[in-house]
């Protein structure tokens, strides 16, 4: 997905919803009468079929003063809400899409699932629409819906059939996809290394962050052993039997390391 694609999508959203709303509430058309100046809206199917033009619609409306091409203020048609709806779809799509791609859209495992199940309700259900008109289940004559009288402008159904028909089929593949990597994500087994050190419940050692493994040394200063003499510390001291205030650091034999500070001798 290319990073411009939200920005067309934001575009393209306003200007359907822009034009939708211009064209219904303040009218893309005006007609100037001897009296008044009056605004209409246009039928875009009628527009769109190329049998408005401006001399015929003057014409329209200077005798009749209504027009096929026209409609006055305020009225939705199908066509319009089609439009609105595109609009609004890809208005509300183009933040989502952008927040995919920068990586700051986190939702559930559980969520993702339901949404995933949603979207099969979607595709199964724009199939199952588009299969009952190809066979007339949903006209009372047998045959399939007229979309030229519904949409507005003429069409053949089949085409209409097919479109509902391939949309509902990749909603549904996408939806299954999306519904296997949220199933596989929760059944997977994680490792204990997978999840240790993940709750909010933190060590010392954890809390410090320091890079690479954990010594047996930083575990006994993290758990304060060094402070306390355990038997096998004093039977495997060298020194036991000498009265000294340190004591040989049984980590390097005297030699002198980091837990002792290079002294042989720890306190």
């Amino acid at each position: 997905m290319s990073k411009a694609t939200p920005l067309l999508f934001a575009i393209l959203g306003v200007f359907l919803l822009g034009f939708v709303l211009y064209n219904v509430e303040i009218g893309l058309y005006y007609f100037e009468y001897p009296n008044e100046l009056v605004h209409y809206k246009l039928n875009l199917p009628e527009l769109l079929s190329g049998n408005c033009g401006k001399e015929q619609i003057n014409d329209d409306l200077r005798n009749f003063r209504e027009s096929a091409c026209t409609s006055p203020l305020g009225a939705y048609h199908l066509t319009d809400l089609i439009l609105a709806g595109l609009g609004l779809i890809c208005s509300l799509a183009a933040p989502v899409m952008a927040l995919r791609q920068s990586g700051r859209l986190r939702v559930s495992r559980s969520t993702a699932a339901n949404l995933a199940r949603l979207r099969m309700l979607l595709g199964l259900s724009l199939i199952l629409f588009a299969a009952a008109d190809f066979l007339g289940f949903l006209n009372a004559d047998g045959q399939p819906l007229d979309w030229s009288e519904i949409i507005g402008m003429e069409v053949p159904g089949f085409l209409i059939d097919i479109i509902l028909l391939s949309a509902g089929i990749r909603i549904l593949r996408k939806a299954l996809k999306a519904l296997k990597r949220a199933t596989n994500k929760a059944d997977r087994y994680a490792e204990p290394w997978e999840t240790a050190g993940a709750g909010g419940f933190k060590g010392s050692l954890e809390k410090r962050g320091s890079s690479g493994p954990m010594t047996v040394g930083d575990l006994r200063s993290a758990l304060q052993l060094d402070e306390y003499e355990d038997i096998f510390q004093v039977g495997t001291s060298s020194t036991q039997e000498e009265m000294k205030v340190g004591r040989l650091c049984h980590y390097c034999n005297g030699q002198g390391c980091g837990q002792c500070g290079g002294i042989g001798e720890t306190f």
